[in-house]
Parts: C-alpha cells; structure tokens; sequence
C-alpha cells in the first residue's frame, strides 16, 4: 500500500515559468520528516550518475545549515536509484551517495554513504530497524 494520496497527481508536470522571481526559479525537495520542530531528515532523489544543479546544491545547503543555527539536528541526504520513468521509486531501499548530519552539535559528511535511506533515517532518529 503506498501513502501517496493522489499517485496520478504526482505525474502531473508543473510548469513554473510564470513563477520565474528576478531570475530565480524554484527547487523541489523529494520529502522532509520534521519530528518535532527539533530534528529533520531532508532527502533528495537522483538518477544514478545525475549531477545535482548548482542552484538545488546551495538551497538544500542554506536549508540545513539554518536549521543547525535554530538548534535543529539535521540529516541531509542525497540517494540514487536507477529505475525508468514508468516505474515507482522505492525511496527507502535507494543508496545514499551524498550526507550530511549534525546530531547533537557533531557534524559529519560521511556516516550514511552506502546505506538505504530507510536503515539512515532510522538509525538517525534511533528508531529500531523494520
């Protein structure tokens, strides 16, 4: 059973050209847990070998860097999969190749690399395994 409640609106495009700012477009962010205001799990899809824009990099940066200055723990991943376009993405079973984690003021850019996202996210929140 999936939690998407609408999968047939996911496949719909959105078209931001008339949402250009001076400039800027906007980026998208693949999910965000938010567990109480005080940790986060922000999680970024890619295509295997698919570079991340420069513009989407900084965001997701910005991003987690302010929730550290709030006081938040945060995990910031990035996971590949390799699936086509007809197909779902099994998100909790993609690799991470990309993370970054400050949990408890002890930051790191190494810990979850190679993990499935659902063993990190997980461990992160030190939630026991399925």
């Amino acid at each position: 059973m999936s939690l998407i409640k609408w999968t047939e609106r996911m496949k719909q495009p959105k078209d931001f050209k008339n949402l250009m700012l001076s400039g800027y477009s906007p980026t998208d962010i693949d999910a965000i847990y938010d567990i109480n205001g005080k940790r986060y799990i922000i999680i970024e899809l890619k295509l295997k070998d698919a570079p991340m824009p420069e513009g989407q990099r900084r965001a997701l940066k910005y991003l987690a860097d302010n929730l550290v200055k709030a006081g938040c723990d945060v995990c910031l991943m990035v996971a590949e999969h390799n699936n086509p376009v007809t197909e779902p993405i099994d998100v909790g079973n993609a690799i991470i190749t990309k993370c970054a984690t400050s949990d408890g003021g002890e930051k790191t850019d190494k810990k979850y690399i190679g993990w499935s996202a659902i063993d990190a996210c997980n461990d992160f929140l030190g939630f026991d395994k399925k």
